[in-house]
């Protein structure tokens, strides 16, 4: 076992321990946070286990991430995401506070969206990643509270 794995290994056993569906991907284990959540619990959630909503920083681990969690979601609305503007309505960054400048809004164009992603409305201060056919893998802002959101729940990250 390489040290890397035998460093892995505590934090996947304890999250599987506590009955987490977890997943492993280069330096990050994923764990699903089932809903009913808003994105302020998801992210209180994930940091009382030890790490925080998911920071995406690539199309590969974007890709990742929509595999992985697609079929474990209650609704196809999605799951939140550490991306937020909390601090300024409009201007979104990682919960973590990562530098991570990828972004993978909705596109205008898409059937039910004549316009792209973010939304300018300044209470949708907060991210989730879609997984219905029309905008699979893409991002979309919404109030706290957003009702099919909230069912699915969260992505947490924890970095190795």
């Amino acid at each position: 076992m390489s040290s890397k794995e035998k460093h892995s290994r505590p934090i996947i056993d304890r999250l599987t321990g506590l009955g987490y569906k977890v997943f492993k991907r280069k330096n990050s284990v994923y764990a699903l946070l089932e809903g009913p959540l808003s994105w302020q619990d998801a992210q209180k959630k994930a940091r009382r286990l030890g790490g925080d909503l998911v920071t995406i920083n690539g199309h590969g681990e974007n890709d990742f991430i929509t595999r992985t969690f697609e079929p474990l979601v209650a609704d196809d609305c999605g799951l939140w995401i550490g991306l937020h503007a909390l601090r300024k309505a409009g201007r979104f960054e990682w919960s973590d506070h990562s530098d991570s400048r990828y972004r993978h809004w909705v596109k205008g164009g898409i059937p039910g969206y004549k316009t792209g992603m973010p939304s300018d409305d300044p209470k949708q201060r907060y991210v989730h990643i879609y997984f219905n056919p029309v905008a699979r893998g893409f991002w979309k802002n919404s109030d706290n509270t957003y009702h099919d959101v909230m069912i699915g729940g969260g992505i947490a990250e924890f970095n190795l």
